[in-house]
């Protein structure tokens, strides 16, 4: 379906750090997280509860003070729990892996939930990494604003980067985007480009949980309202007709909708003849889908590898390349900008 296909990594949610390494815009990358986590409970933690009144959580149900100091505090055990993971661990993704392989189902639930809590903060603590919103103003359509059909995107990345960015050309309006924990109905198939998330996403819900928050911070502090979606995703909610669910789901988990990720990722890549790689390093193990989405590309002629440390990502590269075919690699260590290859 894609002629062009952009595959993301960490590194495209970089943004901009100042003289003294400070995030100025973008997400934070492994070697700045335990810091981040650190501000982030401190964000929580000293987030201002109103003891003499009572507090609408998005228009939804009346919530006491009470009831928040509590659920405060059973969040900022479960943070303290996940920091603890990161200092013994490489990645968090090392760490959550080897929760899902142990069969430690409620801690494994527990920091996904954490970490979708975490990457909203750092959504409203930090402007969003500017690239995108380039990208968006060179490729997207006139009229319909969409991907063209020729262009999708397939992220490995959890966070809203390019929802975010997408708001300031259709504040109502949303791209197409595939995700294994879709709530709702399963979306069909669009005649335009599509974003890909392996991973799913950091938000609660099928919507922008971000967008909500933001929407909502007359009635009730960001803080709060991530300590309640947190909570709420938690617990069953169903009386109240509501349902809060961790939207991230790592590409080695089981989803009843894997069948269908598997076909969409098919379908978007079958006519693939170029692969802009950015920030994307092709660790071990997500070897297996990385490999299997390359050597489905039957029409693959050429990868661009857009990284500051390009010639490290070539050599991961070939691991998951199909073998018996020649395929043109060519580094792109500008990256100011994402790469607009000549073929587009």
């Amino acid at each position: 379906m894609s002629k062009t296909i952009y595959y993301l990594g960490a590194g495209a949610s970089y943004g901009k750090r100042d003289v003294d390494d400070k995030i100025i815009e973008g997400i934070p990358v492994v070697a700045e997280i335990p810091e981040q986590f650190s501000l982030f409970r401190s964000f929580i933690k000293n987030a201002e509860v109103q003891t003499d009144g009572e507090m609408v959580f998005q228009q939804t149900y009346i919530q006491t003070a009470s009831n928040i100091e509590s659920e405060r505090r059973d969040m900022l055990y479960d943070i303290d729990q996940l920091i603890k993971g990161i200092q013994e661990h490489a990645t968090i993704d090392t760490y959550a892996r080897k929760l899902y392989l142990t069969g430690r189902t409620r801690e494994f639930q527990k920091l996904k939930s954490v970490l979708c809590a975490f990457f909203l903060w750092t959504q409203l603590e930090y402007k969003p990494d500017g690239r995108y919103d380039t990208f968006l103003a060179n490729v997207l359509e006139v009229g319909n604003l969409s991907l063209p059909k020729d262009i999708s995107i397939i992220s490995w990345n959890y966070d809203g980067q390019i929802e975010t960015a997408y708001k300031a050309y259709t504040p109502n309006g949303r791209l197409a985007i595939f995700e294994k924990n879709i709530q709702g109905e399963w979306p069909q198939m669009p005649n335009n480009g599509v974003v890909i998330k392996i991973n799913g996403s950091a938000t609660f819900e099928d919507k922008s949980t971000l967008r909500y928050i933001e929407e909502d911070a007359e009635n009730m502090s960001a803080a709060l309202q991530v300590i309640e979606f947190y909570h709420d995703s938690q617990v069953d909610t169903s009386p109240m007709g509501l349902e809060f669910k961790t939207h991230l789901s790592f590409a080695w988990e089981n989803s009843s909708n894997r069948g269908k990720m598997d076909d969409i990722l098919a379908k978007t890549t079958e006519d693939t003849e170029y692969v802009v790689v950015i920030g994307y390093s092709f660790p071990f193990f997500n070897r297996t889908m990385d490999k299997a989405i390359f050597c489905g590309m039957k029409n693959l002629k050429k990868v661009y590898i857009q990284d500051i440390h390009a010639d490290a990502v070539v050599q991961s590269i070939r691991a998951v390349l199909p073998s018996e075919r020649k395929i043109v690699i060519e580094s792109i260590r500008d990256c100011g900008q994402f790469y607009l290859p000549a073929e587009l």
